[in-house]
């Protein structure tokens, strides 16, 4: 799901309303019960607020688990004052509770372990540096 920096920048803006973000995620069909497998590929729609990167290929996403209709999941941020934090557990909450099989949503962000840009996939890496943004590690030389 790739954004322009006029959709960023607007998604961002004061005034965020969780409807806007429902809008922003396409349906995700599932076969057989919901699974953790599920879960992780349904947050790869969800965009950090300031890159065009999803927070799983980021690295952001660390944990999720799924018990009895309630998805819980363990987030970090690239840094600990990011002003996007309150907006990205809204939408990892949001764009989970969206889906079939789960009831309740739950994100919580944990500095245990800091965010490197090692924690990125190679896709994410790819991402940036194809939106124009020096990214460690992305083996470019531009």
């Amino acid at each position: 799901m790739t954004m322009d920096v006029a959709d960023i920048i607007e998604r961002n803006a004061p005034g965020f309303e969780l409807d806007a973000v429902e809008d922003a995620f396409p349906e995700y069909e599932v076969d057989g019960p919901l699974t953790e497998d599920d879960i992780w590929n349904a947050l790869k729609d969800v965009e950090d607020p300031e890159l065009p990167v999803s927070l799983v290929d980021l690295g952001l996403i660390r944990k999720v688990d799924l018990d009895d209709g309630h998805a819980e999941v363990k987030m970090t941020l690239t840094y600990t004052g990011c002003p996007a934090r309150e907006i990205m557990l809204k939408m990892v909450e949001r764009r989970l509770e969206l889906l079939d099989g789960v009831d309740s949503a739950n994100a919580e962000l944990d500095y245990t372990d800091p965010w490197t840009p090692e924690d990125m996939t190679e896709e994410g890496r790819e991402q940036l540096g194809d939106a124009g943004f020096a990214c460690p590690l992305s083996g470019r030389s531009e």
